[in-house]
């Protein structure tokens, strides 16, 4: 009965984790990109570091495992997956040196560039590998023996105690994926001698090495083969880890976390199992963009591609999307686009980058001809040592070094500075025809799609300041001038594009010739902090809005964006400070201009893809010990809360009418009097709505006429 009562406490535990404790990416704020420069070697990723990422908009790096690996000498070649097969967590690998990858560390933090380690924890080397073989080795000095029972790494040290032995000795079945969730972790992975993470000795090795990983300043790690490890051992290792490096990180932060959990649906092992302990890494997303520009679907659909759209698509917060992976671009069929797709790849490479949903990374490759191709080398007489790559005048890779580069494809660095640019901005002015979709990010940039096969021209609402700016898709702005088309953005934001067949156009405030425009007044008015608290419980998805507006007054509008002429609307400006991973709130709050009855407005944000229904609010509580946390929340739990400026003029003496929208109106309210350090009667005494004052914090519960209006 041990070991399930231990199953069960260590399920609960994981329970009761905040959420999002190794969510947040750990970058600057405008860098929310990472790419994975495959098979780099640290001398290399510090100068790419310095020379080029932090110029065009990327973040973070994730780099091949730098722990010391088997080393396998076939045909002319190391295999690239010898870097999944450790022998110690010294830092000793292909890539270089532990001495290198210190250095590559600071040298890429010192310019904003953060460091995502990919850690394989979950097994060792292949059954039967041993370290005296012919053709075999080490990427350093140790010695190993991978012989089924002998299974001894002293270098670490592991012995045969260490793994799976004693409760699965065999393969993982195809048929365990989709029924037997204990031997896809338990068993060995395609022969790979299968750690046991119960193990306290187990335990504190990994634990060890994650931690001089953070001390030597990295910012997250990418857990290979998580998916064949218990959620609850994961987390017992994480919680262990310290804080990243307050110097470079400020204080308190999380390492970020991404676990490889392949999981397209009918699996034993779900996605959901892993995000109380990180995010996972969506193959759904890619396939979905594959199967658009394909035509197998519309293009049309990715206007919902976000949560909920199809399978494993969860929160932007748990998901760390990306096009194709250095395993699945070796498919003998691939179900992703890749490098080999030419055109279509960069396409669906900027669709990613210019939408909203999650955190993304770029695939940087070297060009291969075999599933087992290691990456570019110098010879026998270097021991295969890899080549760096080099490059041409466009600042592009030089083919002839073997390396593709994605990250460094015009196309796909410039949508990287679109993404850059367009960082926190909502999608908005969403216009979808067969084969097409265009968008706009709330006044920082516009994106068409078109995957029809004749021309696509017509006006769209690009919600940018006027001017010209330079297309980013298939060009660049070059000083004042531009390499490719340009687009005219009038007065009202609206321009006349062409997007040819089978392409793209994208620009923003990046590519504005002549620079960005200059920052607009703010409005005029009698502008004061407001503050609406709702109390209503709800389920995970459910939002709450607001409408309301000056009513007893005025005769309202009827019908859809009337707000900037409808009497009843109370111009505001939204002043909440939420927690980061607020992404429904932030993205619906943007172009929500007024308090009104109507719903949604014309330029305002969607929630990738979803629309709003009226003025958002976002949960909160007044637990101190929560994410969820609201500091003029003194009321309880399921307090949904808005913090607005909101122009008082346009008020009744001060007072306004609102009511709670989800999915519906909240029923009618007759309310006659508000306690409170301001509280008092009700002025507005034909509303049957909840009544709020202008310039103080009014607390409402929903169908209900109670009342609570207090001064900040």
């Amino acid at each position: 009965m041990l070991v399930p009562l231990l199953v069960a406490f260590l399920a609960a535990a994981a329970a009761a984790a905040d959420p999002y404790e190794f969510d947040a990416s750990n970058t600057l704020f405008d860098r929310q990109t990472m790419v994975h420069l495959f098979e780099w070697k640290w001398d290399d990723v510090a100068k790419e570091c310095e020379d080029f990422l932090q110029f065009n908009g990327y973040g973070a790096v994730q780099v091949s495992p730098p722990n010391e690996h088997i080393m396998i000498y076939t045909n002319n070649d190391v295999p690239w997956w010898v870097r999944y097969q450790p022998v110690s967590y010294r830092l000793n690998s292909r890539s270089g040196t532990e001495a290198q990858f210190q250095n590559m560390v600071d040298r890429c933090n010192k310019v904003g560039v953060r460091i995502i380690v990919d850690g394989v924890l979950n097994h060792m080397v292949g059954v039967g590998q041993k370290s005296d073989d012919p053709g075999r080795g080490s990427s350093g000095t140790a010695s190993f023996d991978g012989r089924d029972g002998e299974e001894s790494f002293p270098a670490v040290p592991y012995s045969s105690s260490d793994f799976h032995d004693s409760i699965c000795h065999h393969d993982i079945q195809d048929s365990d994926y989709q029924n037997n969730a204990n031997n896809v972790r338990n068993c060995r992975l395609s022969g790979l001698l299968d750690l046991n993470h119960r193990l306290s000795h187990v335990r504190s090795m990994t634990t060890a090495y994650l931690s001089s990983l953070i001390n030597l300043g990295v910012a997250g790690f990418r857990l290979d083969a998580s998916k064949h490890m218990y959620p609850e051992d994961l987390q017992a290792i994480l919680e262990k880890l310290p804080n990243l490096k307050a110097n470079i990180f400020g204080a308190n932060h999380r390492p970020f976390v991404v676990h490889e959990v392949i999981d397209r649906g009918g699996e034993a092992i779900k996605v959901t199992e892993y995000i109380a302990i990180g995010r996972y890494t969506n193959f759904n997303f890619g396939a979905a963009v594959a199967s658009a520009i394909w035509k197998q679907t519309d293009v049309a659909g990715l206007t919902k591609l976000g949560p909920g759209f199809g399978y494993g698509n969860l929160d932007d917060h748990d998901v760390l999307n990306f096009i194709d992976n250095h395993d699945n671009q070796r498919d003998a069929n691939p179900y992703v686009l890749t490098y080999k797709n030419g055109d279509q790849y960069r396409m669906g490479n900027a669709f990613m980058l210019a939408w909203t949903y999650g955190y993304t990374r770029v695939m940087s490759s070297f060009d291969f001809k075999l599933h087992d191709q290691g990456p570019p080398n110098e010879g026998a007489a270097s021991k295969y040592a890899t080549k760096s790559p080099t490059f041409n005048p466009d600042n592009t890779c030089d083919a002839r070094s073997g390396w593709v580069c994605e990250h460094r494809w015009p196309t796909i660095r410039q949508m990287v500075q679109f993404r850059a640019a367009c960082q926190g901005r909502a999608s908005t002015q969403i216009v979808t025809e067969s084969n097409r979709i265009a968008f706009a990010r709330e006044s920082s940039g516009f994106f068409a799609m078109n995957n029809g096969d004749s021309e696509w021209n017509r006006q769209f609402d690009t919600t940018l300041p006027s001017g010209s700016y330079c297309d980013q898709y298939d060009g660049q702005l070059q000083g004042s001038s531009c390499t490719g088309a340009t687009i005219t953005v009038d007065g009202n934001g609206k321009a006349s594009v062409r997007i040819p067949p089978r392409s793209s156009r994208a620009f923003s405030l990046v590519s504005r010739i002549g620079g960005p425009p200059p920052i607009p007044n703010p409005p005029n008015g009698n502008y004061q902090k407001t503050a609406i608290f709702l109390q209503k419980k709800t389920q995970p998805g459910q939002n709450i809005f607001i409408r309301g507006g000056s009513a007893q007054a005025h005769q309202c509008s009827t019908g859809p964006f009337k707000q900037p002429s409808d009497p009843c609307s109370i111009p505001i400006i939204h002043n909440s400070t939420t927690p980061w991973m607020y992404a429904t709130y932030r993205q619906w709050s943007q172009g929500d201009d007024y308090l009104d009855f109507e719903g949604e407005e014309q330029r305002q944000g969607t929630y990738d893809g979803t629309h709003a229904t009226g003025t958002p609010l976002a949960y909160s509580t007044n637990d101190t010990t929560s994410v969820d946390y609201q500091p003029l929340n003194k009321y309880g739990p399921d307090y949904w809360f808005v913090q607005l400026l909101v122009d008082c003029d346009k008020t009744e003496n001060g007072w306004f009418e609102l009511k709670g929208f989800m999915n519906g109106w909240e029923a009618d309210i007759h309310q006659s009097s508000c306690t409170g350090s301001i509280g008092g009667a009700n002025p507005l005494k034909n509303s049957n709505n909840h009544v709020a004052m202008c310039g103080a914090v009014n607390v409402f519960v929903w169908n209900s006429k109670s009342c609570i209006v207090n001064s900040f």
